[in-house]
This record gives C-alpha cells, sequence and structure tokens, in this order.
C-alpha cells in the first residue's frame, strides 16, 4: 500500500510503499519447482476423477492434503489456491 508523506524541511511530498510479505512461489526456485510438482499432483487427480459425486468428494479430500502440502512451503500461495489454514477460526458469512 502506498502512503504520502511530507518532508517538513523541504515540503515535498514523497510516496513510499509499506513492506509486504515475500511469496516463495516466486523468489525460491526449488521451492516453485515443488509446488509445481504439487499442483500438477492436484490437477491430475480432477483430470482423472470418475464422474461420480463420492470420486469427486474424495479428490477434494486429496487436494485439500496437497493443498497443506503447499502451506509448508508458502501459506499465502497455498491461500491463492483455495487452501484454509484449519488453525484459524472460521468466519460467519451469515452474521
Amino acid at each position: 500500500m502506498w502512503t504520502t508523506k511530507r518532508n517538513p524541511i523541504t515540503r515535498l511530498t514523497m510516496q513510499t510503499q509499506e513492506p509486504r510479505m515475500e511469496w516463495e512461489y516466486y523468489t525460491n526456485r526449488s521451492k516453485r519447482r515443488k509446488i509445481d510438482f504439487l499442483l500438477h499432483e492436484a490437477a491430475t487427480l480432477f483430470a482423472n476423477c470418475d464422474n461420480t459425486m463420492s470420486s469427486r468428494i474424495e479428490a477434494k479430500r486429496k487436494e485439500q492434503g496437497i493443498l497443506n502440502e503447499i502451506a509448508k512451503y508458502d501459506r499465502h500461495f497455498a491461500e491463492s489456491c483455495g487452501w484454509s489454514d484449519p488453525n484459524q477460526p472460521k468466519e460467519d458469512t451469515f452474521a
């Protein structure tokens, strides 16, 4: 997020950016390879899934396990893939 600061001596405004968390996926090659392999496994699950409700539920359960593995490498990237932290309390959407 950008913020504007005014320098009292020069009376100029300067925009500064607050530090952000870096995603390991984009900055670490070895973690990217591992995450890409896990994403490939998740895609293969659904590509080879039967057209029954029970097999889709099983594939979704396995996908959550894969997302848990991805979260060990990069929590931010896992959240962008749909992972939710099991330790965080769930928000009530109907309140």
